[in-house]
């Protein structure tokens, strides 16, 4: 968590000349890439990423399925979403994305299999899931309204894309340990430490925490002053209380490398197996280009651990995934395949709609708590957390919704 300190000294907001982003996931990584770019951005102005652990995606960005979705949004985050969405093929475009992080479009299935009854309600195209067990199929979006990406690679990209611009920098290993802020509860230099336990104080002016499921305990300790009593209900203690309640939820995932080529389909199942059919599952299964499939599912309350180096994966609960694979997929997904890939991670969840938020009074802003649509909201997000910062404003997306 941040740790406070305060200086009398009074600051008035100036144009950003050092933002500092705490997160390396598709927030994190989006944010940073749009800042970077943006028109408005100062001249000299620098930018720094910062993560605690050594690499960039080490937790949920790192380890999610990449399924994404133009138009199964709550109001919250429909305008959001269809930004997103745009930006998501704007940089695979861009990018090379459909050989740099596995960017299509997908048709997307809702299917119900049960081994205890013989359907063969199975579509032609959906030739390697086992035909005879699937009861019932139907259609949840396709025809250019559902993609996917790896996200890892993705993230990647936008990180490596955002280092080419003047005065951008990405520190891995590094934790934020505490802030100081002004008098009136501007940001003024955030404390960083390494992986050797050395300490730094960097000056800042903006300050964007994207920290996914570890946000709230980020921000744990609120960073308004106690000395100043009027800003209490602020709109920056305001954020700070409804991004405290960002937490982690554990989930489970394997990727197996099928025996043969699969069909460009994301399968949301209902299945029934086992002896007598008294097991049941709802797996999420991804075929990706690259020859694998992602299966998802299995989620628990184990707390979150201090850094994402410390996720663990629960075994019995990815034994359940590939148990399910195989029922589903005997042919590409039985036993001659090879499960790449037995994991967990946590989403970040918070009590209602992802924050997306900030106060150029103070220079703090946040963005997290996007539950399972992290990436197909992460690009979205970093365009408008760079409009906050240098427009003043959303201008591309209508994120009243996600604010205080």
């Amino acid at each position: 968590m941040l740790a406070l300190r305060t200086s009398c000294k009074m600051l008035a907001p100036t144009l950003a000349t050092h933002t500092v982003v705490i997160g390396g996931g598709i927030i994190g990584s989006s944010s940073l890439y749009y800042l970077a770019r943006h028109p408005g951005r100062p001249a000299g102005s620098t930018i720094t990423l910062i993560e605690a652990c050594n690499e960039v995606a080490p937790g949920a960005s790192g380890k999610a399925g990449g399924f994404l979705a133009l138009d199964w949004h709550g109001i919250e985050t429909a305008s959001l979403a269809e930004l997103s969405f745009k930006l998501h093929r704007e940089l695979a475009d861009a990018g090379n994305g459909k050989e740099r992080w596995g960017y299509r479009d997908v048709e997307t299935l809702q299917v119900h299999l049960d081994t205890t009854k013989s359907r063969s309600k199975c579509p032609k195209e959906l030739d390697w899931v086992d035909s005879k067990i699937v009861t019932s199929t139907s259609s949840m979006g396709g025809g250019g309204t559902t993609a996917q990406v790896t996200p890892k690679h993705l993230v990647q990209y936008l990180v490596e894309e955002a280092c080419k611009q003047p005065g951008v920098s990405v520190r891995l290993g590094t934790r934020a340990t505490s802030l100081e802020t002004t008098f009136n509860g501007a940001v003024k230099a955030l404390t960083v430490t390494d992986s050797v336990g050395k300490e730094e104080s960097l000056p800042i002016d903006r300050l964007v925490v994207a920290a996914g499921p570890w946000t709230g305990k980020l921000l744990a300790p609120s960073l308004i002053p106690c000395q100043s009593p009027s800003l209490s209900d602020s709109r920056t203690a305001k954020i700070i209380r409804k991004a405290q309640s960002i937490d982690g939820s554990r989930a489970h995932s394997i990727i197996v490398r099928g025996t043969r080529p699969t069909s460009n389909h994301c399968l949301f199942t209902e299945m029934r197996y086992g002896p007598g059919g008294r097991k049941a599952g709802a797996p999420e299964v991804y075929a990706r280009s690259d020859d694998t499939v992602y299966v998802c599912g299995g989620s628990d309350d184990v707390p979150l651990p201090l850094s994402a180096d410390e996720v663990c994966y629960d075994p019995k609960k990815t034994k359940e995934l590939i148990e399910q694979a195989r029922v589903i997929s005997p042919d590409v997904l039985g036993a001659d395949a090879a499960v790449v890939a037995e994991q967990a991670c946590y989403l970040p969840c918070g009590n209602g709609p992802p924050v997306v938020d900030g106060s150029p009074a103070t220079g703090l802003y946040v963005a997290a708590g996007h539950t399972c649509w992290g990436i197909t909201l992460g690009p979205g997000t970093g365009k408008v957390i760079a409009e906050l910062i240098y427009d003043g404003e959303a201008k591309s997306a209508d994120i009243q919704l996600l604010m205080v």
